[in-house]
């Protein structure tokens, strides 16, 4: 009975999260959320490069980093996750996007990550930033995912593909999950009253 309580519970956690980040996608995304997100982007990408062993040789020919400074992900075994991320090189301008995903697993609660997603060719990159519908990986590319050494060195060994990913926490990287099933959709920035006028 406990346990059944529990799992209503937490069920009902992810089902409030998805409304929230059903609504979030839908409301405006105005240029003052665009200049946070890029500054957090940012900030969240030099934190890991600086902290990470091993990464300039991958982002050194990169041609378009993804950023995600904070994805949440709420669940109990099964959950959902969602934020937003920023194209923060590889075109003239930043292009934002928003992400989310169900995912399957030993969730329970609420969890936080940041994201990196590094496009190695420019095939990649076309792909990723042409057209208006959702991206999804699995579907539209499949990723290589970043794992540490036995040196504390990043591991190249498996990083042959046209996409890398960096998933990771406080204590650096996370191994155990992954980007399947998420999907990526461009964010339109909203410009003031005043610009339009």
């Amino acid at each position: 009975m406990f346990d059944s309580k529990i799992r209503i519970a937490a069920m009902g956690g992810v089902a409030a999260l998805g409304l929230t980040l059903s609504g979030a996608s839908m409301a405006a995304f105005t240029e003052a959320d665009a200049t946070e997100l890029k500054t957090e982007a940012i900030a969240t990408l030099q934190k890991f490069q600086t902290e990470t062993k091993g990464e300039e040789a991958i982002f050194a020919d990169a041609k378009g980093v993804l950023v995600c400074p904070k994805i949440r992900k709420i669940g109990a075994g099964v959950g959902v996750e969602g934020g937003k991320c920023v194209l923060t090189s590889g075109t003239d301008d930043p292009l934002y996007y928003r992400s989310r995903g169900i995912k399957a697993g030993a969730i329970l609660g609420v969890q936080s990550h940041s994201m990196i997603l590094v496009m190695k060719t420019d095939e990649a990159m076309a792909n990723f930033t042409s057209g208006k519908r959702e991206w999804e990986f699995g579907v539209d590319a499949s990723v290589s995912v970043a794992k540490l050494a036995a040196g504390g060195d990043i591991d190249t060994t498996n990083l042959k593909g046209a996409i890398i990913s960096f998933i990771f926490g406080e204590k650096g990287l996370m191994a155990d999950l992954s980007w399947e099933g998420s999907n990526f959709k461009k964010l339109d920035v909203e410009t003031s009253d005043e610009e339009k006028n």
